[in-house]
């Protein structure tokens, strides 16, 4: 499940903080802490897994916090370099490639590096938005840049660029706390460009 705002924002920046507790149930029980901020998120509740609305989810899982996932529909065009058939790591210097539900490389991206702390540590989570353009970032380091938010309808794409913001549950005890949510002009060009 999740909780959403009911406003929708386009060209934000959107900080939180974060941390994990102990608890894990369900599907999860034994398996890494898992949540999710979802962004443009659009439609109907349940498109996803029953439970998420079309939306860009940046990844909140231990080991895992800065990926991208695209959620019922969610596409991004991302510089990656091929790790393997089936994982594509986030690179400023790597060939764009456009991830989804229906393209050849799927709809998961990793981030670069890890800049996760500890387990039931705080950590600083910046999302900065702006036109079709996305950077992701944990504890002040940028995990990914994203371009040409957009969204598939049974083949017909179009942009997907507003929209509510989710916080995921996945099965894992998560707390949040500190969120701002500011109107956003520009995406500082250090982060477009951050190694």
């Amino acid at each position: 499940g999740c909780i959403y705002t009911p406003k929708e924002y386009s060209d934000f920046h959107l900080h939180l903080m974060f941390r994990w507790g102990k608890l894990l149930w369900g599907p999860k029980k034994g398996k890494k802490m898992d949540s999710g901020v979802l962004y443009f998120s659009v439609g109907e509740n349940g498109a996803d897994y029953d439970a998420w609305m079309r939306s860009q989810e940046f990844q909140v899982e231990q080991g895992n916090c800065g990926d991208y996932w695209g959620v019922a529909g969610g596409m991004e065009t991302i510089p990656v370099i091929k790790k393997s058939d089936s994982e594509y790591v986030y690179s400023p210097t790597g060939e764009m490639t456009v991830f989804s539900a229906k393209s050849a490389v799927g709809r998961h991206c990793i981030k670069q590096g890890d800049a996760e702390n500890p387990t039931g540590e705080w950590n600083s989570l910046d999302l900065y938005c702006h036109g079709d353009t996305s950077v992701q970032m944990i504890n002040d380091k940028v995990m990914m840049v994203l371009y040409h938010s957009s969204q598939d309808d049974n083949g017909k794409i179009s942009p997907l660029t507003k929209g509510k913001i989710q916080l995921q549950s996945e099965g894992s005890e998560i707390y949040y706390k500190d969120i701002t949510i500011e109107s956003l002009k520009e995406i500082p060009s250090a982060f477009l460009t951050a190694k």
